[in-house]
């Protein structure tokens, strides 16, 4: 039996489709959504449709494996980006779970799982997008440490 001030989260509750998202602003989730969609099938002419030229990207779990030390920008920066996912991980897979919105902002919270160097990896993650005329300008993940089970 749970403690009546038990504040902890239940999986019994089921949770509402605007649940973080109480103006119902979808158009920004949706775009956020795509990218993640179409970085799961490494489809990165689909994500170009959803990012923006000048956009900038920090995403330092994988820039500092591949040696980087400044953020991907633009078109050619998530080219650059693809490119070291593929050179550096053996497999990566990012779990985008809790979307919350504000407007032209989008908050995930999940984790990655993936293989580099043979090794296991398993993160718990945070991701912050900025979202500008139905399109991403910037990103920027904050590594949350090991993912428990």
């Amino acid at each position: 039996m749970r403690h009546p001030c038990d504040l902890s989260p239940s999986r019994e509750v089921e949770r509402p489709e605007y649940y973080g998202n109480p103006a119902g602003l979808t158009e920004d989730i949706d775009v956020v959504r795509a990218i993640y969609d179409a970085f799961a099938v490494r489809d990165l002419d689909l994500m170009l449709a959803f990012v923006d030229p000048d956009c900038e990207i920090h995403l330092v779990g994988t820039a500092r494996k591949a040696g980087r030390t400044e953020p991907y920008r633009g078109h050619a920066g998530m080219r650059e980006y693809f490119a070291d996912v593929e050179r550096v991980w053996d497999d990566l897979t990012l779990h985008a779970e809790d979307f919350r919105v504000i407007p032209g902002s989008v908050i995930v919270m999940g984790h990655v799982t993936g293989t580099t160097g043979g090794e296991p990896v398993r993160r718990s993650a945070i991701w912050t997008w900025r979202i500008r005329d139905g399109r991403a300008v910037h990103v920027k993940v904050a590594d949350m440490g090991d993912r428990r089970e």
